[in-house]
């Protein structure tokens, strides 16, 4: 265990056998070594423990902390950063890795840069096996700004992969926040809650890799509606919960809990008025309610809008979560 380090890492994991071992290497091969690696395995049922076990054996800076039972991915993210002890933090997924200078870098351009709240970066999105696929510029040009409301207006209009969810972010501004919620979509939430109290700084090359492979959130649990609440909130709390409008209702309150400035309080209301015409979103909270009826209809609602796009949906771009994407990219319940 490490004293007082300077960045903690919160890596929380359900049955992530196949990519945590090289996950958990790209951390500790970080040329900046003062942090450490909080591992919250949310009571897996693979070999997940095993690893996390040797490595906490091998390595003061690794934490293992078991979860008795599956409490759900957005109490697994916030109960790891809950033990964090650092002035910075991260979260990480067990299925991307990090580049050698990824702590190195974010932290000295967030020590640069004292007005910023995370630092964030480029990601080379890369396959099951490790090889590249393509180079992902996501950045948000609107949250680098010092009005509050345009930072807002850029973190929940743009159609961004949501990578800032796994910045190097200020502790304090971290804990502080409303963190995850039981909804899918609430990584998205926290972006725009974080854009509202400070700027996000941007290194222009690729950090770290995103994983896609057939096993993550977005392409094995959310097309199943049914399943999101359950991998979000755990088995014991599932229920019908309309998830998109759970996003837009935060959206307000953290307008109106975040804002004291009259004036950028009316322009963050006028951003959430123009969501409404973003990638269908006014539709999209019709759906919310008539799934509660008949499920399907998020099927039959998927199909049309792919039928006149004419393509599928990319991976964690759209709205109510974009990716969030960040945080969907994990197996059936991280």
């Amino acid at each position: 265990m490490v004293a007082n380090p300077v960045v903690s890492i919160g890596l929380p994991v359900y049955n992530g056998e196949n990519y945590l071992a090289c996950a958990i290497e790209s951390i500790l091969a970080q040329s900046f070594t003062d942090f450490e690696l909080i591992i919250s395995d949310n009571a897996s049922t693979d070999g997940t423990s095993d690893i996390c076990r040797t490595y906490a054996a091998r390595d003061a800076r690794v934490r293992h902390v078991r979860n008795p039972r599956n409490i759900g991915a957005a109490a697994n993210f916030n109960s790891a950063l809950a033990q964090a002890a650092g002035r910075y933090c991260k979260w990480m997924a067990h299925d991307d890795v990090l580049a050698p200078d990824f702590l190195a870098t974010s932290l000295t351009t967030l020590q640069a840069q004292p007005d910023a709240v995370l630092c964030y970066s480029a990601a080379d999105i890369i396959d099951r096996h490790g090889g590249l696929l393509f180079t992902d510029d996501s950045r948000l040009p609107g949250t680098e700004r010092p009005r509050p409301s345009d930072r807002f207006a850029e973190a929940i209009i743009n159609q961004h992969m949501c990578f800032p969810i796994f910045a190097l972010i200020r502790a304090e501004a971290l804990r502080t926040s409303s963190l995850l919620a039981n909804y899918d979509g609430s990584d998205r939430a926290l972006v725009a809650e974080l854009a509202l109290r400070g700027r996000f700084a941007y290194v222009p090359w690729p950090l770290f890799q995103n994983r896609d492979h057939p096993e993550r959130y977005i392409r094995a649990v959310r097309p199943q509606r049914a399943s999101a609440l359950d991998w979000w909130a755990g088995r014991a709390e599932s229920g019908a919960v309309l998830h998109l409008w759970a996003l837009y209702g935060d959206y307000f309150r953290m307008v109106r809990r975040e804002l004291s400035d009259p004036v950028e309080r009316l322009r963050c209301y006028r951003s959430l008025v123009r969501w409404l015409a973003v990638d269908w979103n006014a539709v999209r909270l019709l759906v919310d309610v008539i799934a509660l009826i008949d499920p399907r209809v998020f099927d039959l609602a998927r199909s049309v809008k792919q039928g006149l796009l004419g393509r599928p949906d990319a991976p964690d771009s759209d709205g109510a979560g974009v990716e969030s994407q960040g945080v969907r990219k994990h197996d059936a319940r991280a």
